[in-house]
């Protein structure tokens, strides 16, 4: 099994696209990138724009040669409707897709999955609904949880998670559950128990405003659950990469996983790359250089549209 990431916020980028290879099959879980559109009263720095039509033209070159493309949800860094990764990238795939009906909140079920099956119609092999569900290719299986909230607060909407396993191994791919402060975050987890790990993190850059404190200290507790049982390493990335504090929020998890073998990695470290800190960075990134970046037309339509 190969699991190559495409884009995160260590690549430049609002993004969790990763690929996950099999001998039996090829699967693309959520491609798409966006940017925060106002971060420290600033609209989104030149580098930023440069990293996401990297992300973007990554993701679009590595879709022609995938089997199955997975969407976890209806946030514009998870999927995309046409707006800066081609909707091309669905012909003929098999697309399983977060179910757009239930156990999901007003603005994804009413605007965001609408546009985004109107914008594919015709194009995909089949669509299947995921929640919940096996699907087998050959000897590997892509499994899918039921439909978790996004983080503590069900107003966001709800996330389905994604697991591939083989003869050789297994990955789960948790999306958006903010570091884990639910018990429904970490059951598919410790049901799968997976060799390898991507997580999204905590969403520490809002403490005090969408999370707690109590909600943040469960969710640390909650990640080094799941730094056990057979996990070789774990890539935390996301969410929590927008926080200038990052290393001191995730010590305690990297701490815990180091005293039971686990690795703790950017998607950068995977890929061995230097990480593109760049959100976290932008209000420092004006100061050095402040010229208005040139923003595509896709991508404007995308951050007019709000918040991922």
């Amino acid at each position: 099994m190969e699991i190559t990431p495409l884009g995160f916020e260590s690549l430049g980028a609002r993004s969790q696209a990763t690929l996950v290879e099999t001998k039996d099959v090829r699967v693309l879980i959520d491609p798409a990138v966006s940017l925060a559109p106002r971060r420290f009263g600033l609209p989104p720095h030149q580098l930023e724009v440069d990293a996401l039509t990297e992300i973007a033209k990554r993701i679009t070159e590595v879709a022609k040669d995938v089997d199955v493309i997975v969407v976890t949800h209806y946030h514009y860094d998870h999927h995309d409707p046409g707006w800066v990764v081609p909707k091309e990238i669905y012909r003929d795939k098999i697309v399983i897709i977060k179910d757009p009906a239930n156990m999901i909140n007003p603005s994804q079920k009413f605007r965001r999955a609408p546009r985004f099956l109107k914008a594919i119609q015709g194009l995909p092999k089949r669509i299947e609904i995921g929640d919940g569900r096996s699907f087998a290719f050959g000897s590997t299986k892509v499994m899918i949880s039921n439909a978790v909230p996004h983080g503590n607060d069900e107003r966001l909407g709800y996330v389905i998670q994604v697991a591939v396993k083989d003869k050789d191994g297994s990955v789960l791919f948790t999306s958006d559950i903010e570091g884990a402060p639910k018990e429904e975050h970490v059951k598919f987890t410790e049901e799968v128990e997976p060799n390898a790990l991507i997580v999204d993190g905590p969403l520490s850059y809002l403490l005090g405003r969408a999370l707690s404190e109590e909600d943040l200290d469960r969710g640390i507790k909650n990640l080094e659950r799941m730094m056990k049982k057979g996990l070789q390493w774990a890539v935390i990335d996301h969410h929590v990469l927008r926080d200038p504090n990052y290393e001191s929020v995730l010590k305690p998890v990297i701490e815990y996983a180091r005293s039971v073998g686990v690795k703790v990695l950017k998607a950068s470290d995977l890929l061995g790359v230097e990480p593109k800190l760049l959100e976290m960075h932008r209000r420092e990134l004006f100061e050095k250089d402040y010229r208005p970046a040139k923003v595509p037309r896709g991508l404007a339509q995308l951050l007019n549209a709000g918040e991922s």
